[in-house]
């Protein structure tokens, strides 16, 4: 700012009497702004300086200007700049600029989906304050494909930047790895697991192992509960009486078998026997291989092969052969669908004894349930039929939105109906065939059938009153003959 008194007076001094204009300038202390930065580059703060007395104030773009000169090129909060100018607070530092800070990266995750809790081995609850006993948390059932794991991947993070411009960089995250594992499958990425096969998941010393069988170290008891797996089971001790095993394989018990269930979707051994008290069960989609049952009652699919059989009823889809020691059938009733071949049937006591070969009661029974249902199936076909006919004459007659809805569930009903149709019909013909051929089977005996016992093939039946030895039973011409065993005899 320009004094022009000081200018006007050193004129008239320095020529007297002639008027001589000269300026002499004088300058006044403005406004200004001091940038302070911290040592890590964080933050930024200014400090408002107060001007002389005439000094001008600083605007907006001249504070800019010295922040930029000072280095201060990110992060400037422009508001809170334009208040510290505006309310002329000298000499007291604000942060005017902040850093953007790093977002570190997160480190990588595995998500169960499955329990991984040790196993509690506690009944379960069944409501009203009540528990099974039986059904006990033993271990995880799993069903083939069932994801198990789920990896999230670690992420690098997000760097940062400080009011210098200069990048801050972040901590990326720390990645893992799938677990290693028995029975399952990885896919290509890496990021999931899934089970192999069905049965029980375990999770031990960073490893997921999948078993499609279950091992029960001794007997199956109340300690134990029911068992209801789908895969194999192996039972090192005994099954004990009132105990439920259900395996969609197969089950292998290395002691006995109370009265208790055995359900098998495969084959069942038995390597001891089975003292039933009339309540003792094995029901196997295969084969059934046991020492001796006594007041039991064993049904398979596949064939059956015994020691000894006592007062129980044994069937079987297949050969059914009594060999060991005694090789013998004594009391109760023992069928098949193939051949029985055995040491001895009946007993010198006369004890009542059933051997048949044929088509067994519950596959007469399963027969006659198809005959129901290719019936109820059949009348459902001609509704069909006759919803059909309704559907082509109503055309362009009704709604379109309701004959579409009708039309579509009639084409799903019938796709329904026609593969039960195929189904039923198909195990249908399958039973018919076995019943047609029931009377090719025959009975083998290779010491003795004893008196009391009674031999049927197909709806034939023969009664023994005296004892025969070393004898084959067969049909012919609507009767049951006997003759020489035509069979070598087993060990």
């Amino acid at each position: 700012m320009i004094d022009f008194k000081a200018a006007l007076s050193s004129m008239l001094l320095t020529n007297p009497g002639k008027v001589v204009y000269s300026m002499e300038e004088k300058y006044f202390i403005d406004e200004d702004i001091e940038v302070i930065i911290s040592e890590d580059g964080l933050n930024a703060s200014a400090l408002l300086l107060a001007p002389e007395s005439g000094g001008s104030p600083i605007s907006i773009d001249a504070a800019k200007r010295k922040l930029h000169e000072a280095g201060v090129t990110h992060g400037i909060n422009e508001q809170t700049l334009i208040k510290l100018i505006g309310a002329k607070v000298y000499d007291e530092p604000q942060i005017i600029a902040g850093a953007t800070l790093p977002i570190d990266g997160e480190d990588g995750k595995l998500l169960f989906n499955f329990s991984t809790d040790e196993r509690t081995g506690s009944p379960k609850e069944i409501g009203s304050g009540k528990v099974d006993y039986r059904a006990l948390d033993l271990y995880v059932p799993v069903e083939k494909d069932q994801l198990l794991v789920t990896r999230i991947p670690a992420t690098d993070g997000v760097p940062g930047k400080s009011v210098r411009g200069e990048q801050i960089n972040q901590k990326p995250g720390k990645e893992i790895m799938l677990p290693k594992g028995k029975n399952v499958v990885v896919n290509d990425e890496k990021t999931e697991m899934h089970a192999a096969c069905s049965g029980m998941v375990e999770y031990v010393n960073n490893s997921i192992n999948v078993s499609s069988v279950y091992s029960v170290k001794g007997d199956c008891d109340l300690s134990v509960g029911d068992i209801d797996f789908d895969g194999s089971v192996h039972i090192s001790g005994s099954v004990r009486s009132g105990s439920t095993v259900r395996a969609t394989g197969g089950v292998i018990v290395d002691g006995a078998v109370e009265a208790a269930t055995i359900i098998a979707g495969g084959n069942v051994e038995v390597k001891g026997g089975m003292q039933g008290g009339d309540k003792g069960l094995i029901e196997a989609g295969g084969a059934v291989t046991i020492m001796y049952v006594e007041r039991g009652t064993v049904q398979a699919d596949g064939p059956v092969t015994l020691d000894v059989s006592i007062h129980s009823i044994i069937e079987s889809g297949d050969t059914l052969t009594a060999k060991g020691r005694r090789g013998a059938i004594i009391g109760g009733r023992a069928g098949s669908s193939g051949n029985i071949i055995a040491n001895y049937v009946g007993a010198l006591s006369h004890t009542r004894t059933e051997v048949a070969v044929g088509v067994m009661p519950r596959k007469r029974a399963r027969l006659q349930f198809l005959e129901t249902e290719m019936e109820r199936l059949s009348d459902e076909q001609i509704k069909l039929n006759q919803l059909d006919t309704y559907l082509e004459s109503s055309r362009g007659k009704i709604e379109h939105d309701k004959w579409h809805m009708l039309y579509t569930s009639g084409a799903e009903n019938r796709r329904i109906n026609d593969e039960s149709l195929c189904e039923v019909g198909a195990e249908r013909e399958k039973l018919m065939h076995e019943l047609k051929h029931a009377t090719e089977g025959m009975i083998h005996v290779f010491e003795t059938v004893f008196s009391g016992a009674k031999v049927m093939i197909g709806s034939e039946s023969y009664t023994v009153n005296d004892e025969i030895n070393y004898v084959s039973f067969r049909h012919s011409d609507s009767d049951i003959v006997y003759g020489p065993c035509e069979l070598s005899k087993i060990s």
